[in-house]
């Protein structure tokens, strides 16, 4: 495993140089106790980016922190930055980046072809997480979960994470987390994180979205989010997605896609600016998987290809709801 603590050494020695800020926030405390979250923040010129972390281990998650303010800088000016990942060493960001757009890549496909998950049992949770206290601080708040299994490749399981309240509640859709490992039990985990530290800011929280996040333009990640909390997104996630029945437990049949069938680039434009930047960011493509879209969809030749190969049959994409991922 990759030393992660020389990101934590490369931001005490910069940290006035880069206006860096590290900030502990308490939510997780009552919902996944014996976990970290911290919040980075860092300056380059007028520009400010952000990174968030969660772990068992503290120092851990300030590092993921860290690294994620680090990518979001560096891909900043990239056209399309998505399946991007920060690690300290090159083999690690580009596990990473791979697992990140099989992750956008199955949510998509299951989304547009309207193909249902496989359930997953709560009791799958490990490192830490107590599947009886987190479903207790849930029902405290009137909220429902539901984990389920995407179609995985060979070297890598998915899980998505559903959150939506079963009372009166000003918010009538969903919100979701994804995670993308190589064994199931670790990407649900990695899925109920993502979910829940979304789910307490709009079920808990006051969050209003800014003007530009509810329009619908290409490469518009936030339009995502704010659609996927109407009412519409849950019934469809219910109605074309989750389980229909208790049969579609079995296995699921493996898409034969895997690690050599991405390209990676490594990007490494703050290098001008940090010359000692302590991660490696690298992107992953692929022309067998679908590329990363958002708000408007170019639904061309290679995108209805994919679809058809994921489906196995011709099929029309779901255009009404927008997908979930963001």
């Amino acid at each position: 495993m990759a030393d992660f603590s020389k990101v934590t050494a490369w931001a005490l020695k910069n940290t006035s140089g880069f206006d860096i800020s590290i900030t502990k926030l308490s939510w997780i405390n009552e919902w996944l106790p014996g976990f970290f979250d911290y919040r980075a923040k860092f300056r380059i010129g007028k520009d400010v980016y952000t990174g968030r972390g969660i772990d068992a281990k503290e120092d851990t998650a300030c590092d993921k922190a860290l690294a994620e303010a680090l990518e979001r800088a560096t891909v900043s000016n990239v056209p399309s930055p998505w399946a991007t990942a920060a690690y300290p060493d090159y083999p690690g960001a580009s596990e990473r980046a791979y697992r990140e757009l099989v992750c956008i890549d199955r949510v998509l496909c299951h989304h547009f072809c309207k193909k249902r998950f496989k359930p997953v049992d709560i009791k799958i949770l490990n490192s830490g997480i107590s599947p009886n206290s987190l479903k207790s601080v849930l029902s405290k708040q009137g909220l429902h979960l539901e984990l389920c299994e995407l179609q995985p490749v060979l070297d890598a399981s998915v899980v998505a994470a559903f959150i939506w309240s079963e009372r009166s509640h000003r918010v009538k859709g969903i919100v979701s987390g994804f995670g993308c490992e190589k064994k199931l039990a670790d990407a649900a985990v990695h899925a109920i994180i993502e979910c829940l530290r979304t789910a307490v800011a709009v079920f808990c929280g006051n969050l209003a979205p800014e003007p530009w996040e509810l329009r619908c333009v290409p490469g518009n990640p936030r339009w995502h989010f704010w659609m996927a909390q109407k009412e519409e997104a849950k019934d469809f996630l219910i109605n074309s997605l989750l389980p229909a029945c208790a049969s579609q437990d079995a296995p699921w049949n493996t898409e034969r896609i895997s690690f050599k069938d991405v390209s990676l680039l490594e990007i490494s434009s703050l290098a001008p600016h940090i010359p000692d930047l302590p991660v490696r960011i690298v992107q992953a493509s692929s022309a067998i998987m679908l590329k990363p879209q958002f708000g408007v969809i170019s639904r061309d030749e290679q995108f209805l290809q994919r679809l058809e190969r994921f489906a196995g049959t011709c099929i029309t994409p779901e255009t009404l709801i927008p997908h979930f991922y963001d």
